[in-house]
């Protein structure tokens, strides 16, 4: 019988769970994330997916992770931060569930942070202790990691609010209050409105597409549409500005990049190297720009490591 460990990684859409044994994924699900259905309702379909994947005896469970897209309080695994996706998660004690459903112990951990340190200890990461992970999305998520330790800070937002630093002063009300946010200007969530509101749109090929996402932004962008490249290049020099912010403010070794739109990383970053050669204090040759190596399951690799590193 192998001792086995499950990662759940709440995404925007989808909720992730990931068999665990000594580093490697041995199996994975997923659920839809239903945000229609409170936190705890979730809860129980996701005991039903863990029990289906434990079925046949073979395994057992030693502990459960966690990697929720919001601020959490590692040490005592409580869920700080409201998140829409997730209604009720701050009100949940998670340690009492892992225990009444299962006898285990158990962490959670921020999405983007877990990630940080799956890729660190499984991914691109390794070899280098002071990184820089940043996802792009739904959200803009990002995690730091100095001389080996995950920056979390006193309010456990350290390292983690990349997204929603300023970068536009005169911008829009970003959904968490902030004024022009990386994540505001130029975010999945924000594709629809940016685009509605140019005068190009009625005649532009985006108004055709149902969902305006990276996908149908960088394809549409590709076939020359006015309003795409537009649109293109401005999250383009969004996310650029936001990689010399937090190369400025963490110095790392490397910046890891997730999240789906890195298909088109042979794109996007030669455009942020240039950025940094031009706009920031060091080079770009003095700080590596790396696709993240597990994509994934990185959050879920995160918080099997941190739940190691907390239960011995």
């Amino acid at each position: 019988m192998k001792d086995i460990f499950i990662g759940v990684d709440f995404g925007g859409t989808r909720i992730k769970l990931g068999l665990v044994n000594e580093g490697k994924i041995l199996a994975d699900s997923n659920i839809e994330a239903a945000s229609a259905l409170t936190f705890e309702e979730r809860l129980v379909d996701i005991a039903v997916q863990m029990r289906r994947m434990l079925a046949g005896g073979k395994y057992r469970l030693t502990g459960i992770g966690f990697a929720f897209p919001g601020i959490v309080n590692f040490y005592s695994g409580q869920i700080l931060s409201r998140y829409v996706k997730y209604p009720g998660a701050e009100n949940v004690d998670l340690n009492a569930w892992a225990d009444k459903h299962f006898g285990v112990p158990m962490v959670v951990e921020n999405d983007a942070r877990a990630a940080l340190i799956g890729e660190w200890q499984h991914g691109a990461g390794r070899g280098s202790d002071n990184l820089v992970l940043v996802t792009f999305g739904t959200g803009v998520g990002t995690g730091v990691l100095i001389h080996g330790k995950p920056l979390r800070g006193k309010n456990f937002v350290g390292g983690n609010l990349g997204g929603h630093s300023t970068i536009n002063f005169e911008g829009n009300i970003c959904n968490c209050g902030n004024i022009g946010c990386v994540e505001s200007e130029s975010s999945t969530w924000a594709l629809t409105k940016l685009a509605r509101e140019s005068a190009e749109y009625p005649t532009s090929k985006l108004a055709e597409v149902e969902v305006i996402d990276f996908k149908s932004l960088f394809e549409t962008a590709e076939k020359g549409d006015p309003l795409a490249v537009k649109l293109k290049d401005r999250c383009l020099k969004v996310w650029s500005l936001c990689v010399i912010n937090l190369v400025h403010a963490y110095d790392p070794d490397k910046v890891i990049f997730g999240g789906g739109i890195m298909k088109s990383s042979h794109i996007i970053l030669p455009y942020i190297k240039e950025m940094l050669d031009k706009h920031a204090w060091i080079n770009a040759s003095d700080v590596e720009l790396e696709v993240a190596a597990e994509p994934e399951y990185a959050g879920i690799l995160g918080v099997y490591e941190l739940l190691k590193q907390k239960t011995h």
